[in-house]
């Protein structure tokens, strides 16, 4: 199951490239991509690990994307509006 994260400011593509690299490269993550104009962050991961991986990704998306945070938006294709 996939869920999604939205980001506290829109991203250059670089930055939504470089912590999408990032977050993919920890343990447990089946995917990750930078969506909605660099608005949210899609995250997938195996067995339900999200507090592991997501304690993770908040701290590089704050590193890569300068200051970014994350706050949770919804599950899937339901994005909290």
């Amino acid at each position: 199951m996939g869920r999604y994260y939205r980001l506290s400011k829109k991203l250059t593509v670089g930055q939504a490239e470089e912590i999408a690299n990032k977050i993919g490269q920890i343990e447990n993550v089946e995917s990750v991509a930078v969506t909605r104009e660099g608005s949210f962050l899609e995250v997938e991961v195996k067995n339900g690990n999200f507090s592991e991986v997501m304690g993770k990704a908040v701290n590089i998306c704050s590193r890569s994307g300068a200051g970014a945070e994350l706050s949770f938006a919804g599950f899937n294709d339901k994005i909290s509006q």
